[in-house]
């Protein structure tokens, strides 16, 4: 019988259970290699691979069966069942090519071997030398896929008188321990996605808060220096202007800081913080749409109030669901068009809604609208928004056990409604 690799003999002492030599046995050597010892974890990690291997001594009669990691250069043990104190355990390596693994792996083929020391074609093999092995069966060990990954196989130091009958156990055996192999791989590759997926979110999210906390200090400083130069009475038509935007653009990143830190504190579980207190939502709704209406001149917002607007709310968080929405119909909005927004007291909630015209949000837009970094399609939109804004409007109400829903269509435009409850 040939096969198709080259075995050269090599020097090992042996261990005195299975061998005729008196030699002492050095330790096993274990493998060194990540991906072996990655190999060798998904075989242990495998519970059936011990009962297959309990079911391979009691078909054969032997005493020692083995799941063997062989490649081209090594023979690792991923997995073991030893009666006769050979000491061999997961993760040690013989010489490859003192082995009948090698053999198998060569010819890529089940091999059965009963009486080694007399049989012509492995008289002369390392195996029984070496190790004192005289009964030997194998089948080659393959993925699913078809890959190969090594040999399963069980051997002793007594002759045998086995049939190959035997063989055909073992290959559906092997067949199993593959399959299984295959499931644990991919597993392990899933689960590595989505433990790098969630390492990334995570590092953004503290990224975020990281940048967003340095970055309000000197936000903080232009603001109050702006303010201050306003103050003054000498300054000139143009010069007023200039500080002006300065003044929209500090509070629109100021604006964007709150956002970022919302989200930061959503994502990691704490829920955005409220602080209840008496108040108004009318004479609130009427102090944001008077700052949003100096900061858009060019645009028109309507405010109409009705009913019993007091309630325990907090006036912060609340401002800040007006801010966002009504921003948002600013932007999406038609320049042309008014901004409606109405606040209705009802006996057990406030009810807010702010509409604006144009074309309606797309369906697959308007299905993850209140999930963070959604933004709309219109021209531009991209550019003025982080995707942030909607998404903590959603927080800041399932904070007051209220909630927030859309309404979009081609001939009525798009209005936000908010339930505002006035008892938690």
């Amino acid at each position: 019988m040939a096969f198709g690799c080259q075995e050269e003999g090599v020097l090992l002492d042996l261990p005195d259970a299975m061998s005729s030599a008196s030699v002492p046995l050095p330790p096993f050597l274990p493998s060194l290699d990540p991906r072996v010892q990655a190999d060798v974890a998904a075989i242990a990690r495998i519970g059936a691979v011990q009962s297959v291997l309990r079911v391979l001594l009691q078909l054969t009669g032997m005493r020692l069966a083995v799941v063997a990691r062989v490649t081209d250069e090594s023979w690792t043990c991923c997995a073991v069942l030893d009666e006769t104190n050979f000491g061999l355990r997961p993760g040690d390596t013989l010489e490859l090519a003192t082995t009948f693994c090698n053999v198998v792996r060569c010819s890529e083929s089940p091999l059965l071997v009963n009486r080694a020391s007399e049989d012509p074609r492995f008289a002369s093999h390392p195996a029984p030398k070496l190790y004192g092995i005289e009964s030997y069966i194998a089948v080659p060990l393959s993925r699913r896929d078809g890959t190969p990954f090594g040999v399963m196989c069980a051997l002793d130091p007594l002759p045998a008188a086995m049939q190959e009958d035997r063989l055909v156990v073992f290959r559906h055996l092997a067949d199993l321990v593959g399959y299984q192999l295959e499931q644990e791989e991919q597993l392990d590759a899933r689960a590595a996605q989505l433990l790098g997926a969630q390492e990334t979110a995570q590092l953004r999210e503290q990224l975020i808060g990281i940048v967003s906390h340095d970055l309000r200090s000197p936000l903080t400083a232009i603001t109050l220096s702006a303010a201050t130069m306003m103050r003054r009475t000498e300054l000139d038509g143009r010069a007023r202007e200039g500080l002006t935007r300065i003044l929209q653009a500090a509070g629109r990143a100021n604006r964007l800081i709150r956002d970022l830190l919302d989200f930061t504190q959503a994502r990691i579980g704490k829920g955005l913080p409220v602080r209840r207190q008496a108040m108004d939502v009318h004479e609130l709704a009427q102090q944001v749409v008077d700052e949003l209406q100096l900061s858009v001149p060019e645009r028109l917002l309507r405010l109409s109030c009705s009913g019993d607007g007091t309630g325990s709310w907090d006036p912060d968080r609340v401002a800040q669901v007006l801010t966002n929405l009504i921003t948002n119909a600013v932007q999406y909005g038609p320049p042309g068009e008014p901004i409606r927004v109405d606040v209705q007291g009802r006996p057990d909630a406030v009810h807010l809604s702010v509409h604006n015209g144009g074309p309606p949000i797309a369906g697959h837009v308007l299905a993850s609208l209140f999930q963070p970094f959604t933004r709309g399609e219109q021209p531009g939109g991209e550019r003025r928004s982080i995707g942030l804004g909607l998404f903590i409007v959603d927080q800041i109400l399932r904070a007051h056990g209220g909630s927030v829903e859309v309404q979009s269509t081609a001939g009525a435009g798009t209005a936000f409604h908010v339930h505002l409850p006035r008892t938690a």
